[in-house]
C-alpha cells in the first residue's frame, strides 16, 4: 500500500457490522530543497570522537576520600586547662594536673574524663558539656585531625608531580665524596653457612630492590685475597639469596659467592649497584613541584557516613582547580604518568586566641624566636634507614643527641613548593623507575622538643601516588634511525624531525647512541597490554575525573618497646617536711607513675588506713599525713620507664610492641 494511502474503519461499532476499507487519496508536496552531496556530508561515529577527544585532553579533576589514622600518643602534657578566676578575682588562665591514674587512652586519643565542675570557671569546657566527656590532651582534636570543628584547616593538602633529580645527598658519611650517584651504601657484613660452606653477606643502608639471581657490581670494597684474584673493580657477582642468617630482612641483606676472609668493605665508601645486562643502575632523589598551592584550590568536608574502625572521620575532598599536564615533563624528561596526592602538616591550626593555644605560648615566651610563637616545630624531612651513627637522613634518629651531626631536610614548610623526595633506582635496560624507600616528614610540639626534653615527634609519608598513564611492559625494538639518515643523506634538522615522527619516535625515547633509539611506549587511558596493564577512568566535559581514595596514617617517630621499673624513696609523715606532700603528689600526676609501697610491714601496720589500697586520685593530705602518730613512714613511688630504639627523652606512653600486663587496668567506672 502506498504510504499516501490513509484507512479509514467504519464510524459504528455493532456486532454483525464489518470494517469496510476506505481510500482517501493524499498529495504531500514537498517545499524543501535537500542538501546536496559534499565534503560536510559524512557520518560521525560517537565512540571515535569520544576516544579522540580523550586522547586529546590533558585536564584532570581529582575528588575522593582520606582514611585517617590519627591519635595523640605523645602528648604535651596531662593537664587540664581552663579560664577562670585567680584568688583576686582578676581573670586567667588556670590549669589542674590529672593523676595518672585519671588517664585514659580512648579510640588510640590520650585525655581524660571530666570529673568535676569549676565553679570558679568562667569560659572553661566544663561550663559547655556534661560530666564525664572525654576530652584529650594537647595536641587533641583541633590539632590533629583531618576534619575539626574551630575551621582551621590542621593539613594542606597539594598536587604535585616529581620534577627534577638530585644524586648528591650522602647517606653515610665519609670523606671522599661518596653519594647516592655511586650506589647504596653497604654498613654491616656477616658470614653465613649454605649447604656446608661459608659465604659472604651484605646489610645495606636502606632497600637494595635486588632478587635471587641478580648481579651487581660491587664498588670500592677491600679484596683480602693474596693475589687479588676476585677482581671486585672488573666482574659482576650474582646474588646467591636475598635475606640475612635466619632468612629475615630481605630488602636489605642479600647473599653473594664470596668467602668470608677474601672480602671486606669500609662504611660509608662501598657501595654496590644492581646489573641488568651488563648496565649498572642508577640511583638519585626526585623532587616534586607543586602544582596547587593553598586551601582555596580544594573543598574538603565530611565524607557522608565516613568513620574508620577507630572512629576517625572519614574527610572527602574536592579539587576546584583544574589540572592541566600539557606542558609537563617528569624528572627524565617524559610526558607525565604520574601526579601525587601531597598532605602537608601545618602550623596555623588552631585559633591563636584560644585559651589552649596562649597557654603554651606563655610555656615557651622565653625562647628565642621563631619558636617562641609556634605551636609545631618545622617539619624535618628523611627515610626510614638503618641504625648506625653515621647514616644521614635516617628520620627516626631526629633529634638524638648521638647524631647531632647527621645531614636531614630542614625548615619544610607547607608554603614550599618544591620538595625533596623518595630514593630511585632505574635501569636504562629496564626504562623503569623503582622506589626504593619513601620520603617520611617528621614534626614536634615546641613544647614538648625545646622545654621538657620529649624528643620523639610524629612521622608520615607525604606523597600518594595517582597513576594518571601507564607505560607498556613490552620495550619498543631498537630503532637505528642513524643508518636511515646516511642511507638517505638527510642532514635537514627539520626533515630529521618530521622523519622521526613517521617512524613513531617519541621525544623521550632513549638514545644508546647518536640516533639509535629504544623506548616503552605510554598506553593510552583505556588501553590494556598483555598482562593487564593500563588505566581507565571517566572522561566528561573535556576532563579526565578521577576518584582517590588514600590513607593517612600519622606514626610516631621512635614507639619505646623497652621497659624497666624505677623507684623513688620518700618519708611521709608529722615530722617531715611538709613540701614531701606535695612532691609525693607530683609523683602520683607523672603519666609513668605505676605504684607506691611501704618499706617495711611496721611502717605499713602503724598506719591508720591501709593506704596501698587507696586510689591515688583519692588520696588528701590527711590520709598522707596522720598515720596514728607515727614520725616518719617511708614508701617508694614506682615508675615505669620506656625505651625505644633512639635517645629521644622521656617517653610518657610505650609503643604498641611492649607487653602492658604489668599496668593495672582500668575503665571510666574509676573516675565516673
Amino acid at each position: 500500500m502506498e504510504k499516501t494511502n490513509k484507512i479509514l474503519l467504519n464510524n459504528q461499532r455493532l456486532p454483525n457490522n464489518v470494517n469496510v476499507n476506505t481510500q482517501l487519496q493524499i498529495g504531500l508536496e514537498n517545499t524543501n530543497k535537500p542538501l546536496p552531496l559534499n565534503d560536510i556530508d559524512t557520518t560521525v561515529s560517537e565512540y571515535e570522537q569520544f576516544q579522540k577527544e580523550r586522547k586529546e585532553s590533558t585536564i584532570y579533576r581529582f575528588y575522593g576520600v582520606i582514611n585517617p589514622l590519627i591519635s595523640n600518643p605523645i602528648f604535651n602534657d596531662n593537664i587540664k586547662i581552663y579560664e577562670g578566676l585567680d584568688e583576686g578575682g582578676s581573670v586567667k588562665i588556670l590549669n589542674k594536673k590529672i593523676f595518672s591514674s585519671n588517664i585514659f587512652e580512648k579510640d588510640g586519643w590520650i585525655g581524660y574524663y571530666n570529673d568535676e565542675i569549676d565553679e570558679d570557671a568562667l569560659q572553661s569546657n566544663d561550663r559547655k558539656s556534661a560530666l564525664c566527656e572525654f576530652f584529650p590532651f594537647d595536641p587533641g582534636y583541633d590539632r590533629l585531625k583531618f576534619l575539626d570543628s574551630d575551621g582551621i584547616p590542621n593539613y594542606l593538602i597539594k598536587i604535585t608531580y616529581p620534577f627534577e633529580s638530585r644524586n648528591d645527598i650522602v647517606l653515610v658519611r665519609n670523606n671522599v665524596g661518596i653519594t647516592i650517584n655511586d650506589g647504596i651504601p653497604i654498613i654491616s657484613k656477616f658470614s653465613i653457612e649454605l649447604n656446608g660452606r661459608l659465604y659472604t653477606g651484605f646489610k645495606t643502608v636502606m632497600n637494595h630492590g635486588l632478587s635471587d639471581g641478580d648481579n651487581i657490581s660491587l664498588l670500592n670494597f677491600i679484596d683480602d685475597t693474596l693475589d687479588n684474584s676476585l677482581k671486585l673493580n672488573k666482574r659482576f657477582f650474582r646474588v646467591i639469596k636475598v635475606g640475612n642468617r635466619t632468612n629475615d630482612d630481605k630488602l636489605r641483606s642479600f647473599v653473594i659467592d664470596v668467602e668470608p676472609q677474601e672480602i671486606n668493605f669500609n662504611i660509608g665508601v662501598s657501595t654496590i649497584k644492581r646489573v641488568v645486562r651488563g648496565v649498572e643502575s642508577k640511583y638519585y632523589i626526585r623532587r616534586f613541584k607543586s602544582i596547587t598551592t593553598n586551601y582555596t584550590d580544594y573543598d574538603l568536608y565530611p565524607a557522608a557516613y565516613g568513620t574508620s574502625y577507630f572512629t576517625d572521620d572519614v574527610a572527602a575532598f574536592n579539587f576546584k582547580t583544574d589540572i592541566d599536564v600539557k606542558d609537563l615533563k617528569d624528572n627524565l624528561g617524559r610526558p607525565l604518568t604520574e601526579l601525587y596526592l601531597t598532605v602537608l602538616k601545618n602550623d596555623n591550626d588552631a585559633d591563636q586566641n584560644s585559651i589552649n593555644t596562649q597557654y603554651w605560648l606563655e610555656q615557651q615566651k622565653n625562647l628565642d624566636p621563631p619558636n617562641n610563637n609556634r605551636f609545631w616545630t618545622s617539619m624535618v624531612g628523611g627515610y626510614d634507614l638503618e641504625k648506625n651513627e653515621n647514616v644521614n637522613y635516617n628520620i627516626r634518629s631526629y633529634g638524638d643527641d648521638n647524631y647531632i651531626n647527621s645531614l636531614y631536610y630542614e625548615n619544610i614548610d607547607e608554603s614550599d613548593e618544591i620538595f625533596d623526595g623518595d630514593i630511585i633506582e632505574y635501569n636504562d635496560n629496564e626504562l623503569l623507575e623503582r622506589v626504593l624507600e619513601n620520603i617520611y616528614h617528621r614534626f614536634n610540639t615546641v613544647y614538648r622538643e625545646k622545654i621538657v626534653n620529649k624528643r620523639e615527634g610524629y612521622i608520615y609519608t607525604p606523597f600518594n601516588i595517582i597513576q594518571i598513564k601507564e607505560f607498556s611492559n613490552y620495550i619498543h625494538p631498537i630503532v637505528n634511525f642513524q643508518s636511515i639518515l646516511d642511507k638517505y643523506n638527510i642532514t635537514n634538522p627539520n626533515e630529521i624531525v618530521e622523519l622521526k615522527k613517521s617512524f613513531g619516535i617519541p621525544d623521550y625515547a632513549f638514545e644508546l647512541s647518536t640516533n639509535v633509539y629504544k623506548w616503552r611506549d605510554i598506553l593510552e587511558i583505556g588501553e590494556v597490554d598483555g598482562i593487564g596493564d593500563g588505566v581507565e577512568y571517566p572522561f566528561i566535559s573535556g576532563a579526565h575525573y578521577m576518584y582517590l581514595n588514600e590513607r593517612y596514617y600519622l606514626q610516631r617517630q621512635d614507639p619505646p618497646c623497652e621497659f624497666t621499673i624505677t623507684s623513688k624513696k620518700l618519708g611521709l609523715g608529722s615530722q617531715v617536711p611538709p613540701e614531701n606532700e606535695d612532691l609525693f603528689l607530683s609523683y602520683l600526676s607523672e603519666p609513668t607513675y605505676l605504684n607506691y609501697e611501704f618499706e617495711s610491714e611496721s611502717d605499713w601496720a602503724s598506719s591508720i588506713d591501709n593506704v596501698g589500697n587507696v586510689s591515688p586520685s583519692k588520696l588528701t593530705n590527711n590520709d598522707l599525713i596522720n598515720y596514728n602518730g607515727v614520725d616518719t613512714i617511708n614508701i617508694f613511688v614506682n615508675f615505669v620507664s620506656f625505651f625505644g630504639d633512639y635517645n629521644l627523652g622521656t617517653r610518657d606512653v610505650a609503643g604498641g610492641c611492649v607487653d602492658l600486663s604489668l599496668l593495672k587496668q582500668k575503665d571510666i567506672d574509676d573516675v565516673c
